[in-house]
């Protein structure tokens, strides 16, 4: 029984609030109305652990005080102007100093969004503007995985693969020009028994572009480590191939860092786990904290010189908002001054040794997956046919890590990886707090 104010909530909210990805006209009983540090506290007092980070995006923990300076101090000097006409204020081009000096390669050059699907949108678009200045306009087509996630906007739909339809099906047919190729899952290898995943997906990919022609393809867009699918990371030697196709066949490397990107895999960028250099790059979340909408595409040197001199017909009314790009700004402070990516690998580094060694054995979990404090435990019915959870057993363990005072999500391809995600800044100490909160609640799936 909740008190009376929670219930008057969730009965307004029920009434006005359409919530995504969740069933309309309801919601999960529960009203966050306080945060801090690695923690939410609802409307009755109670204290959750954020082992998600919310959607993986608040990146150093809840309410900073620097971000909350840093906007206050913003909204006191401006409170919004645009970047359209060739417009700027001082906090967009400080921030895009800053952002230059922190990514990999000649990722130099940034078209500002508020959010990560706007960014996949952007990227794409500046792409084939990118092929149509070069005299290629029949380079449009855009290749991407199955198990992907890229946003739920209008374009960015398209190319996002998780959900088996799901996230496609009930709004129409996909767009023509966007191909889906399997992903290097060598879990659930999608090619099924063969005896190296990562090469047949990369040897897949290649007769793709034959088939489809190169002269039509504008770009691969793809995230270092799979993320809404369930922190899927690719096997050795994956993206040195992705890359060494991308370069062959003259196509562009979108890489997608919405997700994996500031600190959340015990790097900057997880791009940098496997020296990829992206033609783009594609960041929001952790870019931010969450604390406002606040994404951006970056563009390497080359592709920023073709461009160069056109006019842009694209962007957001809040494209480069000033005080999004104050909280931004102190954001990536924090990450420099805390040496945060030190904190998120060996903390990362802890839990994989604790899964592999407490989780792994228990009978109803099939693999860990991930890095940093980027992991996810796939539950299985049974370790030998592989079998996810039972929708309603999947929901029943969803509500006990609720009752114990877990946020997290049990979700990914299938809908069977239990995320290991909290914020880059948790300890160990915090950490152990929550995974022994879980292992017993994992230990007690039972096989069927």
């Amino acid at each position: 029984m909740v008190n009376k104010r929670t219930q008057e909530l969730l009965e307004a909210d029920a009434e006005h609030v359409v919530h995504g990805m969740y069933t309309i006209g309801q919601n999960k009983g529960i009203v966050i109305e306080k945060t801090h540090g690695i923690y939410l506290v609802d409307t009755e007092g109670k204290e959750y652990i954020d082992l998600s980070s919310q959607l993986i995006c608040v990146n150093l923990g809840h309410r900073r005080q620097e971000i909350i300076d840093a906007i206050t101090k913003a909204m006191n000097d401006i409170d919004f102007v645009t970047t359209f006409f060739g417009i700027s204020n001082p906090y967009i081009i400080e921030v895009s100093e800053k952002l230059s000096r922190l990514t990999p390669g000649d990722l130099n050059h940034f078209h500002w969004t508020s959010g990560g699907a706007e960014a996949t949108d952007s990227s794409i678009k500046l792409a084939r503007m990118y092929w149509g200045r070069k005299g290629m306009a029949g380079k449009y087509k855009i290749l991407s995985l199955y198990t992907s996630y890229h946003g739920s906007a209008g374009v960015s739909t398209n190319a996002t693969g998780l959900g088996r339809g799901l996230m496609q099906n009930p709004f129409g047919p996909v767009s023509p020009g966007f191909i889906h190729v399997p992903p290097p899952y060598s879990y659930r290898c999608m090619f099924g028994d063969v005896s190296d995943c990562g090469q047949t997906s990369l040897y897949y990919l290649e007769e793709v572009i034959k088939a489809e022609g190169p002269e039509s393809i504008a770009a691969f867009i793809a995230e270092p480590i799979l993320g809404a699918g369930g922190m899927i990371e690719p096997p050795p030697g994956w993206w040195t191939g992705i890359s060494d196709i991308c370069k062959r066949y003259d196509i562009l490397l979108i890489v997608d860092e919405v997700m994996t990107g500031f600190a959340r895999t015990g790097k900057m960028f997880a791009s940098e786990h496997w020296n990829i250099k992206g033609d783009m790059m594609t960041m929001a979340k952790g870019l931010v904290n969450a604390a406002l909408p606040f994404a951006v595409v970056a563009l390497c040197d080359e592709v920023y010189d073709v461009l160069k001199g056109a006019t842009l017909m694209h962007g957001f009314t809040y494209s480069g908002h000033p005080i999004a790009a104050a909280a931004s700004s102190a954001t990536l402070d924090i990450y420099l001054r805390d040496k945060v990516v030190e904190n998120a690998a060996r903390v990362g580094d802890h839990i994989k040794q604790r899964l592999k060694t407490e989780f792994l054995p228990l009978p109803c979990v099939g693999c860990i997956d991930g890095r940093g404090v980027f992991q996810a435990v796939e539950l299985v019915n049974d370790k030998e046919s592989k079998a996810p959870l039972e929708q309603a057993v999947k929901e029943a363990f969803w509500e006990k890590l609720f009752d114990a005072g877990i946020f997290t999500r049990v979700a990914g391809w299938l809908g069977n990886r239990l995320f290991i995600c909290p914020p880059c800044t948790i300890t160990i100490e915090e950490v152990d707090k929550a995974l022994d909160i879980i292992k017993p609640l994992v230990a007690g799936l039972e096989p069927k």
